[in-house]
């Protein structure tokens, strides 16, 4: 048990570069690591009164897609928030999205661009470790992130993957017949719609008849195998949803990264299942509406990543040609077209971009 609460926060700070918080309410911050994170307490942020947690312990994950964790000790009135840590690189537009989130005022962006961008990035899978790491050292028991957080009831991609995979094989396991490509498209077209709960759905009435597939010389070879194409094809249907091209290809690489180093075929397991519930989710949080060309398609992505620069609708028509040497694209006709829609694109993503409220996975 942790007597000194103060000094092993400190500690954990100068071990991880992780911020951490000491609270007796969400409003009521006690000290802070590092110290100027205190700073953005003093900012008149609405930050703590965002933070809600239902259970010990818990996490939220906001609309910038910044982690915060939390850790109550028990038979005392203090709790730990840990937190903002991102997946993926902080970029101008995801500062702004923040301080939006938390109503910080803009007269302190070059301090919380400094502050986020110094804080090293953490996979979904490591943070939730790191939240049954601190109730471990708090409270002395063991939490399985897996069944604390309900990650359990996500499908596992161990099957979805085999689906994938089934294809190669399906010559040498002539015995054996699988729905492979009706499967995978129902499978992508839930990413797409970043619908987590029809996807569990429709894999819970299939489980009983997909086959792993032989994709690598040992089991964990195998599953790290199928963790890369799971990713891959769930990283594709993700950006056709909606999710920014450059943050979903950032994410597909941190969680094969991560998934190289580990060790067993659970941990490989766990880690899939933990892909397609962030990806699902990320789209579900950015969703494109349905039947858009490619042409405003690529429009929303343009918006999406230069949303930090004042864009005018000429500057959104004029990208396809910068694009590339396309007939089509190319057309006087078509860039009018491209110009109203724009404008369309443009205040819908607005509207999306900026909503305070966070999300649960």
């Amino acid at each position: 048990m942790i007597e000194n609460l103060k000094e092993f926060c400190r500690l954990f700070y100068a071990s991880t570069f992780i911020p951490v918080s000491v609270c007796k309410t969400p409003g009521n911050v006690l000290y802070s690591y590092p110290t100027v994170f205190e700073g953005l307490h003093d900012t008149h942020s609405s930050l703590p009164s965002l933070l809600h947690f239902e259970k010990n312990p818990d996490y939220v994950i906001m609309q910038s897609f910044s982690y915060f964790g939390y850790v109550a000790r028990e038979g005392h009135d203090e709790f730990i928030v840990i937190g903002p840590v991102f997946s993926v690189p902080v970029t101008e537009s995801t500062v702004r999205m923040f301080m939006k989130e938390c109503t910080i005022s803009m007269q302190y962006k070059d301090f919380i661009t400094n502050f986020l961008t110094n804080t090293p990035l953490i996979s979904f899978n490591q943070f939730m470790q790191i939240l049954a790491y601190l109730d471990f050292c708090l409270n002395n028991r063991v939490t399985d992130p897996e069944q604390h957080f309900r990650l359990t009831d996500i499908p596992s991609s161990k099957d979805i993957s085999a689906m994938h995979s089934a294809n190669v094989y399906e010559a040498k396991e002539g015995h054996i017949y699988h729905n492979t490509y009706s499967f995978e498209q129902q499978y992508l077209e839930c990413v797409r719609e970043g619908e987590t709960w029809r996807l569990m759905k429709m894999i819970e009435e299939a489980k009983h008849n997909l086959v792993t597939g032989l994709i690598g010389d040992t089991p964990l070879r195998n599953a790290k195998n199928l963790l890369i194409a799971c990713t891959t094809l769930t990283t594709r249907a993700a950006i056709a949803g909606g999710m920014d091209i450059e943050q979903a290809y950032q994410l597909s690489d941190i969680y094969i990264q991560e998934g190289e180093k580990m060790q067993t075929v659970e941990a490989v397991l766990g880690l899939q299942r933990t892909v397609i519930y962030d990806f699902t989710e990320r789209v579900a949080q950015s969703k494109i509406p349905q039947g858009l060309s490619r042409d405003i398609f690529d429009c929303v992505q343009f918006i999406s990543q230069h949303t930090n620069e004042l864009i005018r609708v000429d500057d959104v028509a004029a990208f396809p040609e910068k694009a590339g040497p396309t007939s089509h694209r190319n057309s006087r006709k078509n860039s009018a077209s491209i110009s109203a829609a724009s404008l369309c694109a443009v205040n819908w993503r607005k509207r999306k971009v900026y909503s305070p409220t966070p999300t649960r996975l």
